[in-house]
């Protein structure tokens, strides 16, 4: 899970490769104005080059400046104002709903999503906050692993840790988490996952059908991607996790080399409906008929009814386990 961060005072500090001295003078900030280049701002902000530039024509916002190469360079101000837009886009806003509301605008609206629907459930979890804020990542994994070994690998995901992920995006919402605590929950819990699919892999062969996990080039949320793996690991399947934001051509590529027979994509709840639908459009239609395409992930919760003719949407461990039985009945 990948979740917003707060944008006062917790952005990392970055300087331009270029200086003040080689900017336009008719654009430049003053000298002692801090700057990012637009691929510190992807990186520190989770927001796509593409996403920022359409946003300059569409909404007239973000407002870069320019340097003596013409490229973009934005300042603290901007950089404030796209930390707290990603984060409404993670709480489910759409992008002509949030890029061009000023700052207070932006902060009420973020204030007005910080309340979690359900107050008993939220202080169960309560509890796994605390380690974080406290920096216990010896103590979170112990009690992550405690958990899988409890509750199973997929009654864990779906009771445990699909709750906690959304209960820790409020608490960054309310600023009570900063980005290096959303990162300790993320690499952690990535690490316990990892270590339960390769014991389920080594308890035996894994068996068709072949599944190629990955997302499509826009989406850089990993960690739906991994509990997705879960499931097909728990179900023996043969995989292929090629990791986030691989293009079209290289699914279809890998398709093709690897024999694979199924590609499953987990598409986050902010990716943009038009985008996502013409790109699952066009992968289908390019896909052999016989690559079964599968979707997953909060995308598919909002947009059900406009997946396109053939995709399958799958959301939790029973819906796989459904359409392997039907798979691999139909291969037998």
């Amino acid at each position: 899970m990948q979740v917003a961060c707060d944008a006062q005072d917790k952005a990392p500090i970055h300087f331009s490769a270029s200086s003040p001295a080689t900017m336009n003078p008719t654009t430049a900030s003053p000298p002692s104005a801090q700057l990012w280049n637009i691929a510190e701002i992807e990186r520190d902000t989770g927001l796509g080059k593409d996403a920022l530039r359409v946003w300059e024509r569409r909404y007239g916002f973000p407002t870069p400046l320019r340097d003596a190469r013409g490229d973009r360079l934005y300042d603290q101000p901007q950089l404030q104002r796209l930390l707290r837009i990603k984060q409404l886009l993670d709480a489910g806003h759409r992008p002509g709903q949030v890029v061009p509301l000023p700052l207070p605008q932006l902060e009420a609206l973020l204030q007005a999503s910080c309340a979690p629907a359900d107050q008993c459930a939220a202080t169960g979890l309560d509890g796994w906050l605390a380690l974080l804020e406290q920096g216990q990542q010896l103590q979170l994994r112990a009690a992550l692993q405690q958990e899988l070994q409890q509750l199973g690998l997929a009654q864990a995901i779906e009771q445990l840790l699909v709750p906690l992920g959304q209960h820790i995006g409020q608490a960054w919402l309310a600023n009570r988490l900063s980005i290096h605590q959303e990162h300790l929950f993320s690499e952690t819990l990535q690490s316990v996952l990892r270590e339960a699919i390769a014991k389920l892999d080594s308890q035996g062969d894994n068996r068709p059908p072949r599944v190629l996990l990955t997302t499509l080039p826009q989406e850089q949320h990993t960690l739906g991607l991994l509990m997705a793996e879960c499931y097909f690991a728990l179900a023996g399947c043969e995989r292929l996790a090629l990791g986030p934001r691989l293009p079209a051509s290289e699914i279809l590529a890998a398709v093709g080399h690897l024999g694979i027979d199924i590609v499953a994509l987990s598409i986050s709840l902010h990716a943009s409906v038009r985008e996502v639908t013409e790109q699952l459009s066009l992968l289908r239609e390019q896909l052999p008929p016989a690559t079964e395409l599968w979707v997953g992930g909060a995308w598919i919760d909002a947009n059900r009814r406009r997946l396109p003719q053939d995709v399958r949407p799958v959301v939790n461990g029973a819906q796989v386990d459904a359409g392997l039985a039907r798979w691999r009945a139909a291969h037998e």
